[in-house]
């Protein structure tokens, strides 16, 4: 992976709405903590910059809020009370349930104000009920009129967890589960590596197209019909070939899910599209056996560009296999449909 100091300048460098871009690319890839997921982050954002829904009530469930904060320095205490109070005041006027947790992102950190607060939650509660008024009341509207502490909202104040507010400098966002491939994504960095295809013993219903295919290819190479892939499994020869394409196909499979699921989409589009032009003119101008030991070789041997390229992480088994599901999606069948 790329240097945890090179991304720290990295993140440091991001604009206001970089900074929330990011963190949106960071929450859309926790599948298993959010259902969905949103970007605010404009001026009638009513204290929200980015959303982790935890089920599909969204807003009228329970949720998370991240707040990102790209500033010159620190973030102060101040600027806490004036974010908690603003998005505790709407969720007490019924526009969104109060947050589950609420995370201020300041990549530049907190001063001893702000961290006194983060340290000290029920000090944070007793202080925002106690000097509403002072700290909160003026700096929730957008013209500066005040907004008074109504009974609603003192219950709102009361009940929320102050525990649950978080804050996370630039250390902590590069510790974060599944960061490498956000930051991979966003700067162009290694991604790292896929697992490995699992190969499950009989044939798979998703795997038939490309499989049967061979079966066709096979029968006409052995000179006799082979029933079906079980006939062509018990085979001497065709065999051993036909489970080397099926883990191709798997390793291909675990590859484009993996990834699929944690970067941007256009990284395996750019990959899709150089293993079909590097391997086409093979495959145009091939037939049966001849056509799929080709064009296989040739897969191998693409040089692939972008970020799987740079930091070679498709191995000649994933370009291989990537032709498998070009048969199977009928971009590139083996034989005539």
């Amino acid at each position: 992976m790329g240097g945890k100091l090179t991304y720290r300048d990295d993140i440091l460098l991001l604009s206001a709405k970089g900074l929330e871009r990011f963190v949106h690319r960071w929450v859309a890839t926790r599948l298993t903590d959010y259902v969905d997921h949103h970007e605010f982050g404009d001026a009638s954002d009513m204290g929200r910059d980015v959303g982790g829904f935890i089920s599909s009530a969204k807003h009228e469930g329970p949720w998370d809020n991240f707040q990102c904060k790209m500033l010159a320095k620190p973030l102060d205490g101040p600027t806490m009370f004036e974010e908690v109070g603003k998005i505790l005041h709407f969720a007490s006027e019924g526009h969104f349930t109060a947050p589950r947790k609420y995370v201020f992102v300041a990549p530049k950190g907190f001063n001893r104000g702000a961290e006194q607060l983060l340290h000290n939650p029920e000090r944070f509660r007793s202080t925002m009920l106690a000097e509403w008024d002072a700290r909160c009341s003026r700096k929730i509207r957008s013209n500066g009129d005040p907004v008074p502490m109504t009974p609603a909202l003192r219950q709102l104040i009361e009940e929320f967890s102050f525990a649950d507010i978080e804050g996370w400098d630039v250390d902590k966002m590069l510790a974060l589960p599944g960061m490498n491939l956000v930051l991979a994504d966003t700067f162009g960095d290694d991604p790292g590596d896929a697992p490995k295809g699992i190969i499950p013993g009989t044939v798979a219903d998703e795997e038939s197209v490309y499989v049967g295919q061979l079966v066709v290819i096979y029968s006409e190479r052995a000179g006799v019909p082979f029933a079906d892939a079980d006939a062509v499994l018990a085979d001497a020869e065709h065999g051993i070939h036909l489970t080397m394409q099926r883990r191709r196909y798997y390793d291909t499979d675990a590859f484009r899910r993996h990834f699929r699921d944690n970067l941007e989409p256009e990284h395996l589009q750019l990959f899709n599209e150089e293993v079909h032009a590097g391997v086409f003119e093979t495959y145009a101008s091939t037939s049966g056996f001849e056509r799929l030991t080709r064009v296989i070789d040739r897969a191998g041997r693409v040089e692939v560009t972008g970020i799987f390229g740079r930091h070679r992480r498709a191995s000649v088994q994933v370009r291989q296999g990537t032709c498998h599901h070009f048969a199977n999606e009928g971009v590139m069948p083996w034989t005539k449909m």
